[in-house]
């Protein structure tokens, strides 16, 4: 069950969302194909990730880019 909520999870991560990866990096997803999601994790510093690396999504309010 588990499973099957987080690759529900995983298709659903879209432009926009802050998540956290396995790897314990946060960030903002900036671009997302089938299997790699771009993030913005600092101001001018975007990084390309496996979708699998995705450990969850952040729940509250929206990014406030500076």
């Amino acid at each position: 069950k588990k499973q099957q909520q987080h690759r529900e999870m995983l298709q659903a991560v879209k432009r926009g969302d802050k998540i956290i990866t396995t790897g314990g990096i946060y960030g903002t997803v900036e671009s997302a194909d089938e299997k790699t999601l771009q993030l913005k994790i600092a101001n001018q510093v975007k990084i390309k990730i496996s979708r699998s690396a995705v450990a969850g999504v952040q729940q509250g309010e929206k990014s406030d880019e500076e």
